[in-house]
């Protein structure tokens, strides 16, 4: 029975990892296909995927649009080579529909196109997320303090705001993560509103290490510390108990055994203690107070013990905003992906990162997966990050990545002179060995990240 779980685990994967990284390669290779119809260049091929065709059409431009058996990635195959060569350039050069014989700057704009395509995908989904669905927000309030830890030891308690971390303000949980992950300090300032009273703390961090959701691990700032997130049932299991109570997406969960619940990880911690015994659960169903009762099935944890679970997951709260507003923070939201992308592969390149955090085909696989089954807003702002991830890798300048050719074309017009085919052919040769091995190494890093560990 195991081995057929982990096939139809692997096969969801599968499924996921093709719609995910077929959606955003076909809007790449499109940025590609659309400037280069714009500037006159025929286009021979459009294809989804590498190999023989399992689904193929031409147009009548005489495009061959087609979807290929290896969900890779795509291509876009303009008439002409990329670079021309002594043999083609005197039998072709008067044929304006070839892409070499189109101006450095005309050449430069096409393949820059597919990156740019990326990052407006990406924006364009955070807007429809922010106008339609809301932005998450999370307040700063504390909603519970982990026993023992540097904020219980300096008596924070529940129900203090966090209003300043080192004299930066906040005003939500985000904000303090995204301070807590800067470095690792040995002090941190923390200034709280307590019944109207500021207070300031000093607490000295615990430099703990801990397993990321991808596999990777970091070493991180440990208060102790816990935002207070409303009980919002998110996606519920198919077959689980939870299903089989009748209970609902959206439920907000009020009361677990005449225990009022305001917080999900209260709500964790009752059903993992409470594995096959009945629960009584009070729920608000559209203003409807309505009565449940569930048993919890038995699940047997990593160190053995028995523990409770109803099949649920639990969404955030989230803030609608208007359409201005939500243009500018899907800009925020664009820079701050870039930057952070940027600055995780500087580190991991200077060993400051685990090597765990650069991922392939499983990693893409694993997460569209594990964020497709907690909610479909996630799930499709999962499309957007991957997506500006891709357009910031295609724009790196190596060579058979877009952000290579453009470099070599913006050359070509500094210079006022066209590439010499073989100093093109020397470049694509050591483009393909470091493409192939970085290629190799987020595979076998994936396979030792994700499968082996």
């Amino acid at each position: 029975m195991d081995f057929i779980g982990n096939i139809f685990n692997l096969s969801e994967y599968l499924f996921w990892f093709i719609v995910v990284f077929s959606l955003i390669v076909f809007v790449h290779e499109y940025g590609h296909y659309y400037i280069a119809k714009i500037n006159g260049v025929k286009i021979e091929k459009f294809s989804i995927g590498f190999g023989p065709a399992i689904l193929s059409k031409r147009d009548k431009h005489g495009t061959l649009w087609q979807i290929s058996i290896f969900p890779l990635g795509g291509f876009v195959k303009f008439a002409g080579e990329m670079y021309y060569s002594e043999k083609t350039v005197n039998k072709e050069k008067n044929d304006k529909s070839l892409f070499f014989n189109k101006s450095s700057l005309q050449k430069a704009s096409i393949v820059l196109a597919g990156p740019i395509a990326n990052f407006i995908l990406g924006i364009i989904i955070f807007i429809i997320i922010f106008s339609f669905f809301g932005r998450h927000f999370t307040p700063s309030t504390i909603g519970s303090i982990d026993k023992g830890s540097p904020a219980d030891l300096r008596e924070l308690k529940k129900g203090d705001n966090i209003i300043a971390i080192n004299n930066e303000e906040i005003d939500s949980f985000d904000q303090i993560y995204e301070i807590l992950d800067k470095k690792l300090y040995k002090e941190i300032q923390i200034k709280i509103s307590r019944n109207k009273e500021i207070i300031l703390f000093n607490l000295s961090p615990e430099h703990k290490e801990i397993k990321s959701f991808i596999g990777s691990r970091k070493k991180i700032n440990y208060l102790g510390i816990n935002p207070l997130i409303k009980p919002i049932i998110g996606k519920i299991t198919s077959n689980s108990p939870a299903e089989k109570s009748d209970l609902k997406s959206n439920d907000l969960i009020l009361n677990i055994n005449n225990v009022e619940v305001y917080d999900v990880r209260k709500i964790i911690d009752i059903i993992k203690k409470n594995p096959n015994s009945e629960l009584d659960i009070v729920i608000n169903r559209n203003n409807q107070i309505l009565n449940k009762k569930i048993i919890p099935s038995v699940f047997i944890a990593e160190n053995g013990e028995k523990i409770g679970r109803i099949g649920i997951t639990f969404s955030r709260e989230r803030t609608k905003l208007n359409i201005i507003d939500s243009f500018i923070y899907s800009i925020k939201s664009f820079i701050e992906v870039t930057t952070k992308t940027l600055i995780a592969f500087a580190e991991i390149i200077f060993g400051k990162r685990d090597h765990c955090e650069v991922g392939g085909p499983i990693l893409i696989a694993k997460v569209s997966n594990d964020v497709a089954n907690t909610d479909m807003i996630s799930f499709v702002g999962l499309i957007a990050l991957i997506s500006i991830n891709l357009g910031i890798i295609n724009l790196f300048p190596l060579p058979l990545l877009d952000g290579g050719h453009f470099f070599t074309y913006m050359i070509e017009y500094a210079r006022g002179k066209r590439v010499k085919y073989k100093i093109y052919q020397y470049i694509q040769y050591v483009g393909v060995i470091l493409i192939g091995s970085l290629m190799l190494f987020s595979i076998l890093n994936d396979i030792y990240c994700r499968v082996l560990i």
